[in-house]
């Protein structure tokens, strides 16, 4: 027994460190050619390398290629796609709820009432209004007798807000032709101004975007409120250079002409102005 190990163990090392050649053989001639030579460990080195690298191949086609699909997941695979699923979830909830807040500032500034912040949500709504304190103190009283006589001398009429609108310079939006008026009988509460393709609008007005999104009907609308309760609108962008909450100065360019959404019929700016609710025509204080 002892005698048979010793026999493999020398067999082993013979097969090793012994030379071996492959020939090639010409039947017709009876030649023969070495066409590589090569020793018995290096024989199991590079048997040892294809099989890492088919082994690795095969790994890499049946754990990212088109095979995956057919592996079953394990546990920690499906709680990480739940995980991503539920974070995503909440990602357009929050988002939702964001454009629903801004769209609610806006509806508001457009029937005149001014919004200076916006409303914090809360999950319970009843426990918020519950600790609300709707009893008058002495200082609320006092100070609402004053505000009540000092609006007695008060007169809000349109000569007032037409004289504060026109102290402001506005800064024409767009260079064109100006193919659709004003008019409040067909509930046209804007002009329609043809311009070269791809010319730049601007913001008429130092102010902050209030809206600027993408709408079936009127395309790439974007929105900007202005001092005095002013807000301007550009609708039927190509693009739009700004987003929420960004601050534009008077003549910063804001979008690209377009023709973008359902209403519009060619390339051209629906322009729009407003203040405390009322639709204004802008040619009476913009030339184009």
């Amino acid at each position: 027994m002892e005698q048979f190990g010793k026999n493999k163990k020398k067999s082993l090392l013979s097969f090793i460190f012994n030379s071996y050649n492959l020939i090639e053989s010409d039947r017709s001639s009876l030649k023969e050619r070495m066409l590589i030579s090569f020793k018995g460990y290096q024989f199991l080195i590079f048997t040892v390398y294809v099989f890492i690298f088919v082994f690795g191949l095969m790994f890499l086609v049946t754990a990212y290629g088109p095979l995956s699909g057919l592996l079953p997941q394990t546990h920690l695979a499906q709680k990480k796609e739940i995980i991503e699923i539920i974070a995503a979830v909440d990602s357009l909830e929050k988002e939702l709820l964001l454009k629903s807040t801004y769209l609610t500032i806006l509806s508001n500034s457009i029937n005149g009432i001014h919004s200076d912040s916006i409303p914090e949500f809360t999950n319970n709504n009843s426990e918020v209004i519950k600790k609300i304190n709707t009893n008058t103190s002495k200082e609320d009283s006092v100070l609402r007798k004053l505000v009540e006589s000092e609006d007695l001398y008060n007169i809000n009429s349109s000569e007032n807000l037409s004289s504060s609108i026109e102290s402001f310079v506005f800064f024409q939006p767009i260079k064109g032709v100006i193919i659709d008026d004003f008019n409040l009988t067909e509930e046209h509460y804007g002009i329609d101004v043809v311009s070269v393709k791809d010319q730049s609008v601007k913001a008429t007005l130092d102010g902050v975007v209030l809206f600027a999104d993408w709408s079936i009907e009127s395309g790439h609308v974007i929105i900007i409120q202005h001092a005095e309760n002013i807000v301007s609108v550009y609708m039927h962008n190509a693009t739009l250079t700004k987003g929420v909450n960004d601050l534009v100065k008077s003549g910063e360019v804001i979008g690209v002409v377009g023709n973008s959404g359902e209403l519009s019929s060619g390339p051209h700016l629906h322009f729009e102005l407003w203040q405390n609710g009322r639709a204004i025509d802008p040619l009476e204080y913009i030339e184009f």
